[in-house]
């Protein structure tokens, strides 16, 4: 049996998703978490001196969503076929770009200039895209791609049960991916992650 390790800060980030994708799946695997004091020292040792990190049976892989990618195809929660999997990609990469693009409005810590970035970050991108998401998930009889949940799916998931923290009315007019989110926050698995997820500073 594979030995998996994912090399994470003790946050969220980038490292959430494929901490997820685990634990939906059911797949054990040890959860390496530590603080941004230690980072100096371990840099030097992941490739691209970033994380997250998969490490399986003593090799590296790096960037979040090639991880997220191949932990996916490994435990069937990519797709059905070549065609399936590349529409799964295409969701899940829609997801990345709401985190890039929603990172200053996470980051901003002025209450107004929040709200002004929220604004811009909401017309450009979220509500045009949601738009998309909304209409597949109708389609789709409640999930992105398939007949079944893929990583997209909990990529999804993992965004907006995030978002929604500091952002409660985010999912108000989008019935459809406030089903989904709940549909995977039901999971016993994710739930009993969420159980026992370590805190956080």
């Amino acid at each position: 049996m594979p030995q998996y390790k994912l090399h994470y800060f003790n946050l969220h980030g980038m490292g959430e998703l494929p901490r997820m994708i685990f634990h939906y799946a059911g797949v054990p695997f040890e959860d390496v978490r530590f603080e941004p004091s230690e980072w100096p020292q371990l840099k030097a040792n992941m490739p691209f001196g970033q994380v997250p990190v998969l490490e399986l049976d003593g090799k590296l892989l790096s960037q979040s969503y090639a991880i997220a990618r191949y932990i996916a195809r490994q435990h069937g929660l990519a797709g059905q076929g070549d065609w399936e999997q590349a529409q799964v990609d295409m969701y899940a990469d829609c997801i990345k770009d709401f985190m890039i693009n929603g990172r200053p409005v996470h980051d901003e810590q002025d209450p107004e200039k929040q709200k002004v970035l929220m604004t811009k970050f909401a017309s450009e991108k979220l509500i045009p895209h949601m738009a998309v998401l909304e209409a597949q998930l109708a389609k789709n009889g409640g999930v992105l791609v398939g007949k079944g949940v893929t990583w997209a799916d909990i990529a999804c998931y993992a965004f907006f049960n995030h978002a929604t923290v500091k952002h409660p009315d985010i999912l108000k007019d989008s019935p459809n991916m406030a089903a989904l989110v709940s549909q995977i926050g039901s999971n016993d698995n994710i739930k009993k992650y969420l159980e026992t997820r370590p805190a956080y500073h």
